[in-house]
């Protein structure tokens, strides 16, 4: 009798180590479903920042070539060897020139191409 009872005692203690061990298991569960969610929501965070700094990048890019251009043009021997026209016919071509660029969908640097790439690499 005394063995049964502490079979009994064992099996019960058993029992509770098993439901403990389940009640762990759906936490876990839980919080890595909260993991994904969250790693989901910081992922399209990152798109998004990314997309920012793209387009301060291509900003960049469209001003810096004419303002090369505009700050060659201010030295006095060069603004006087070439005439207003001139000048600002480059500067207006330097332009638009970055601007086809970046907005031309056969350009390595459009925003077509780009979307692509980003594309196939999340599909991988």
């Amino acid at each position: 009798m005394v063995r049964k009872h502490e079979h009994e005692e064992r099996q019960e203690r058993l029992l509770q180590k098993l439901l403990a061990i389940e009640r762990h298991e759906d936490e876990m569960m839980r919080a890595m479903v909260q993991l994904g969610a969250t790693s989901e929501r910081l992922n399209r965070r990152l798109a998004g920042l990314t997309w920012v700094m793209l387009v301060l990048t291509w900003t960049t890019f469209i001003v810096a070539i004419p303002n090369t251009l505009a700050t060659i043009f201010g030295i006095p021997k060069i603004s006087e060897s070439i005439g207003l026209e001139v000048i600002v016919l480059a500067l207006v071509l330097s332009t638009v020139g970055a601007l086809v660029i970046v907005v031309l969908p056969r350009s390595v640097f459009s925003i077509y191409n780009l979307e692509k790439r980003s594309e196939k690499h999340l599909e991988e």
